[in-house]
């Protein structure tokens, strides 16, 4: 979906102070108060709040955010229960507030907020503010904390309902006016509401136009009227007359590899309630998550590449988690500088600059380059502001940092194999631990897998720089290398890439390689190869189309493989992915991706 440019939310306040959308003629709420409107209309019109108490996860729908006055109200009504379920919260908003002006929206719209529950939301508005988006087309997750999860789909209504995935317990139907905006209440539009429905599934809105209610009818929602806000009589109630019972949750899980893959997913299984017993053959990290500095940035591709789609998601998505667990997890997000390989290169990079926002990706002319960076550049770049630098052992110690994850270091495992209706985990010293939940997550190495799977790797070797104390770098710096800004004392170079290369040891020839990298970026910054020093040399996984594999590779089996050398921006993405289709929640991207990162596309043989 990241493929248009987004046009952002243009507002003003009325002359009786009303947040007013000058392009639709109508406000964003009701006059009569827009937090009693979301109380009365939508949290009191859908029983959500009976659902704290008898529901491990409410996952909802919202036909339009706008400054997320029902979200918060939701949020909030989550917390007053004291209940430890969760709120997957999902949201389609074609025009989105800026930064900026969510802040100072909200900020007004707070004022007028009930005395007594103002300090509450403004908590929770302030953390919606520090965790909101880029302004980019398309799936964002935001991780709020640790019961709520926000997915904010920034599209046209039309296009987001088919890119949609999973089962909604509520909807909120909200948006302007059917007059002013009928696209959002097409018939066409509601009809879709019974594929995304789960057993019982509730709708609730401020709107009773007959060819709304007709159209929820004809979809097969039983609908109703109840009584409405300020001075509207009526208000609409439905619901779905499917019912079922509610499947069991999983309640443990194995893991199979503590690098930064299998550490992401035993965080997202763990933050959902599973206990998560990882199993790893070295030490945490050991891998190439064991390098001292990682970059994480969006790969620059051309506009619809699927690789620039899922790092631009994965580093946002990491970002956002870091900040939220800033503690013990050296990083810094001060940008990446790319530079333009060549002409063709620099205009797919220059394509994409025109649909992304300038906040995001700004492109930087080599006349430039050293005010940014502070040195120049061998040519123009493009500068990645939701970009920078992690220390990646330290990442995934944070991400193994949870009382329901248990770490069993240096056991290696010897087989899989099915037991009845569980998974039977062989460790080299005969011992078997048996699972429902099992996730193989070691990288490249795809042997213990029921099936073949097409998967190379190759050999990667960093070298290392000494600080120049007289004249720092500021930023990343990448091209088809990169070199980071000091880090304890050393600047970060990498990486050479070779495959059919078994080699473990540091070669000068790698660091010769590392330094013509260098040369290519900043032509100025070292005289001399003989300056560098090897760093660690590791493997990385490849696959044929640079897409990890991730998703159900057998009943109860699942993997997260093949992340390769942009493994720290695409693992914790992947992990929550993988966490959400395991517990039947959203999805944090968009449906296809399920395809595209199917582990069984990559399958040689059958599954055993």
């Amino acid at each position: 979906m990241f493929t248009t440019k987004l046009q952002p939310a243009q507002w003003r306040c009325d002359e009786e102070g009303h947040l007013y959308a000058p392009a639709f003629g109508d406000t964003y709420a009701s006059r009569s108060g827009a937090w009693g409107q979301a109380d009365d209309v939508f949290i009191k019109g859908s029983g959500v709040a009976q659902r704290w108490q008898t529901q491990r996860c409410v996952r909802l729908l919202e036909t339009g955010f706008g400054l997320g006055v029902n979200f918060l109200a939701t949020w909030d009504s989550l917390r007053a229960s004291s209940s430890n379920a969760r709120l997957h919260y999902v949201a389609i908003e074609k025009h989105p507030f800026t930064r900026e002006d969510l802040r100072t929206a909200l900020d007004h719209a707070l004022g007028r907020a009930d005395p007594h529950r103002r300090a509450s939301l403004q908590v929770l508005a302030e953390r919606l503010h520090n965790q909101w988006p880029p302004m980019l087309a398309g799936f964002h997750a935001l991780e709020l904390d640790d019961q709520v999860t926000l997915t904010l789909v920034f599209a046209d209504i039309q296009d987001a309902f088919p890119a949609l995935r999973g089962a909604f317990d509520i909807f909120f139907l909200d948006g302007f006016a059917p007059d002013r905006n009928p696209q959002m209440w097409s018939p066409a539009l509601l009809t879709q509401l019974p594929a995304l429905a789960a057993p019982a599934a509730r709708v609730a809105s401020w709107c009773v136009a007959g060819t709304v209610r007709r159209a929820l009818v004809d979809a097969g929602f039983v609908v109703e009227k109840r009584p409405g806000f300020g001075g509207k009589r009526d208000a609409l109630a439905a619901h779905w007359p499917v019912t079922a019972e509610l499947g069991e949750a999983p309640t443990e899980a194995i893991v199979i590899g503590a690098g930064i893959a299998g550490a992401s997913v035993a965080r997202q299984l763990a933050r959902r309630g599973i206990a998560v017993t990882v199993i790893e053959q070295v030490t945490p990290a050991a891998g190439g998550s064991g390098n001292p500095v990682a970059i994480v940035r969006p790969e620059l591709g051309a506009i619809g590449n699927p690789v620039t789609e899922i790092t631009a998601a994965g580093a946002s998505w990491l970002r956002r988690w870091i900040n939220r667990h800033p503690d013990g997890v050296p990083h810094a997000w001060s940008g990446v500088l790319r530079i333009a390989r060549d002409t063709r290169k620099h205009d797919k990079m220059a394509q994409l600059a025109a649909i992304a926002s300038e906040e995001w990706l700004t492109p930087v002319a080599v006349t430039s380059t050293a005010q940014w960076c502070g040195w120049p550049t061998a040519a123009d770049g493009f500068f990645l502001s939701e970009a920078g630098w992690v220390a990646p052992p330290w990442l995934v110690q944070a991400m193994l940092d949870h009382p329901l994850i248990t770490l069993r270091s240096g056991f290696a495992v010897r087989n899989l194999g099915r037991h009845d209706q569980n998974w039977r985990v062989t460790l080299e010293d005969e011992s078997v631990i048996e699972t429902s939940l099992l996730m193989i997550a070691t990288a490249f190495d795809t042997g213990l897998a029921p099936a073949r799977l097409t998967m190379g790797r190759a050999r990667g070797q960093l070298s290392q720089l000494p600080a120049r104390a007289d004249h720092p770098l500021a930023m990343v710096v990448c091209r088809d290398g990169y070199i980071s800004p000091a880090v304890d004392g050393m600047h970060t170079i990498g990486a050479t890439l070779q495959h059919d290369d078994e080699d473990t040891s540091a070669r000068r020839a790698d660091d010769i390689e590392n330094f013509e990298r260098l040369q290519r970026l900043l032509p100025d910054f070292v005289s001399d190869a003989s300056q560098l020093s090897s760093g660690r040399v590791a493997w990385r996984a490849t696959t044929q189309d640079r897409l990890p594999l991730v998703g159900k590779l057998a009943p109860g089996l699942y993997t997260t493989l093949g992340h390769g050398a942009r493994g720290m921006t695409t693992a914790p993405l992947c992990a929550e992915f993988l966490a959400a289709m395991i517990c039947d929640e959203p999805l944090p991207m968009g449906r296809d991706w399920v395809e595209r990162l199917d582990p069984t596309r990559m399958i040689r043989d059958g599954v055993e």
